[in-house]
């Protein structure tokens, strides 16, 4: 019998769409618009590909909501920028 051996693995959602308008007093508008991959991975996800045991893992659309909450919650200057709200 063969077996298998797990290198690797990860998974995550992908292309998550945020929008962030920061609307100032004077009528200036500031927008962020760009698309947010989430790829969680590491050897704690081995049982969930070998054993089919999924108490680590966090669903999908949980990962999105995350997203979402931070992007409305975060202040605005660490949404505006991508690399700072990926930080986050």
């Amino acid at each position: 019998m063969e077996t298998s051996i797990v290198k690797s693995q990860a998974y995550g959602k992908d292309r998550v769409r945020v929008v962030r308008v920061v609307r100032h007093a004077d009528g200036w508008q500031e927008i962020a618009d760009y698309s947010v991959r989430c790829l969680l991975s590491g050897d704690q996800f081995e049982s969930s590909y070998t054993k089919g045991d999924n108490k680590l893992v966090v669903a999908t659309d949980s990962q999105k909501n995350t997203i979402f909450y931070l992007a409305k919650t975060l202040p605005a200057e660490k949404v505006m920028v991508p690399e700072v709200f990926a930080s986050e």
